[in-house]
């Protein structure tokens, strides 16, 4: 049924004669069946709605020491001790294996069954699984505890960049995408200043062992808001009245990026491994996720090797994740306001990333400001990550393609996150100059792999619109489960 058809009940007096042209992302116009007044009071209704870090921490409170993760294996001149932590990075390495484990299952188990189920029962787990972190007392204790805490997490992040995709049109999802992509750094900026705190306390523990405590804690009691109020899509909510599920209805259907299915497609999962797009967004989250997974696992350290005492260095990463949480949420922002150019900010974020990584690389060794702002400058990269999440789901259409791109997008991220602490691990501290030259050869593959995305999917728009001309008034059903490749009036996002 043509959506043009639809009539909101509640509000059919205030529409008669009030049927106006919307235009997406596409330049397509469809009939809206609502005002734009309406549209945007049920906009504002759903934005309403809407760890790992610590183990960094904890090697601040003697967590690599007490589980032996750290050896030292040299001294350099000055007295300052050369250290090996390949341990520690196996450690750390370990829990994205776990994620790259768990990836594609969770994935099958989140669109065959209830989103909100699976991602509630995964945290749960997970927020047990990490108390009993606290329990570990060797290595081979912690690779087991990282293991199961990775495929646990698996199941988080590519169902969120699904059910936005439920939620908001292409045009609103790069800033959606953004806000819960920054808590990445707002979990930097606020952790260090707790753990802080729990690392002055002198109790029987270990100081470590509380902050795992804590937060797991915390997120077993998270499991149950998410189990209670977390909807699967605006169709299931019962927050929504029966006009705005309506209104989410008719914004699906014009934003023609799939239906809102429980059924797995094969041919989907087949077609999304035969898309350069899925790849794309893969490759340029996995060669982010090389500097972040390396901050993100040796941040403290190397913040340490600067000069700055431990403590010192922990608070320190607290504006970091500033930076980080920041440079999220400004490209959110750019992208939502300037269309198509999400792309040229991956870029312009990466490069000034690499600007970042030759300054830890080749900076003076006795100027720690220096130092401290190229790491602020490696910190934007994240950003870049961020939006290339977001263009896996809204240049895909299929619910199956587009869970299936989600998650090969993150399993790019495990492998980033592996080499990440895999090359600093092998890299003598304090300087980590292997890491540091790694990171920026990843961060120069951003900027290349991202201005080619750009221009093949630009010119392929084109041919579609030479093809079936710019504008139509197509408009697909909410049940018509087909993907981008099959329906040539979709256009991709840039």
């Amino acid at each position: 049924m043509s959506s043009a058809d639809i009539t909101v009940q509640q509000s059919k007096a205030n529409l008669a004669g009030d049927v106006e042209r919307v235009e997406d992302i596409d330049g397509k116009t469809a009939t809206s069946p609502f005002t734009p007044e309406e549209e945007k009071k049920y906009l504002r209704k759903i934005d309403r709605c809407y760890d790992k870090g610590v183990i960094s921490a904890a090697t601040q409170f003697g967590f690599s020491q007490d589980l032996k993760l750290t050896t030292i294996i040299g001294y350099e001149k000055n007295g300052t001790p050369i250290t090996s932590n390949e341990k520690y990075a196996n450690a750390s390495m370990m829990f994205y294996i776990g994620y790259l484990i768990g990836t594609y299952p969770m994935m099958y188990l989140t669109q065959r069954f209830s989103i909100s189920r699976v991602v509630a029962s995964a945290t749960l787990l997970w927020g047990a699984v990490l108390m009993s972190t606290a329990a570990c007392y060797n290595y081979s204790g912690i690779m087991v505890n990282r293991l199961f805490l990775g495929i646990l997490e698996s199941a988080v992040a590519p169902s969120f960049t699904v059910l936005v995709t439920f939620w908001w049109t292409r045009e609103e999802q790069a800033l959606r995408t953004s806000l819960w992509y920054a808590c990445v750094g707002v979990a930097t900026m606020v952790s260090p200043l707790i753990n802080y705190g729990l690392g002055q306390a002198h109790g029987t523990l270990p100081s470590w062992k509380p902050m795992f405590l804590i937060l797991g804690a915390v997120t077993i009691l998270w499991s149950a808001v998410l189990f209670f109020y977390l909807p699967d899509n605006p169709m299931t909510s019962n927050r929504l009245t029966d006009a705005e599920k309506e209104i989410a209805k008719f914004r699906l259907q014009r934003n023609n990026a799939g239906a809102i299915s429980h059924e797995f497609n094969k041919a989907q999962f087949l077609e999304a491994f035969r898309d350069y797009k899925v790849y794309s967004s893969a490759l340029i989250v996995m060669l982010t996720g090389v500097p972040s997974g390396a901050l993100g696992t040796f941040g403290t350290m190397v913040i340490n090797g600067f000069g700055f005492n431990h403590l010192d260095a922990l608070a320190l990463t607290c504006p970091i994740g500033a930076v980080t949480a920041l440079s999220i949420l400004i490209v959110g922002t750019i992208t939502r306001r300037w269309r198509n150019t999400r792309y040229l900010c991956i870029v312009v974020c990466a490069s000034i990333s690499i600007g970042g990584t030759l300054i830890c690389w080749l900076g003076p060794r006795d100027n720690k400001g220096l130092l401290f702002a190229g790491i602020f400058l490696v910190a934007i990269q994240v950003a870049s990550g961020g939006l290339a999440v977001g263009l896996s789901a809204s240049n895909i259409s299929g619910h199956t393609k587009k869970s299936t791109a989600s998650a090969s997008t993150f399993v790019g991220y495990c492998v980033g996150n592996v080499i990440g602490p895999v090359i600093f691990g092998a890299s003598p501290g304090p300087r980590y100059r292997a890491g540091f030259t790694g990171g920026c050869i990843c961060l120069c593959g951003v900027v290349v792999f991202a201005t080619a995305t750009c221009f093949l999917l630009r010119r392929e728009n084109t041919n579609r619109d030479k093809k079936t001309g710019r504008h139509s008034d197509i408009l697909h059903d909410v049940d018509e489960d087909l993907s981008d490749m099959q329906k040539m009036d979709f256009r991709y996002v840039l």
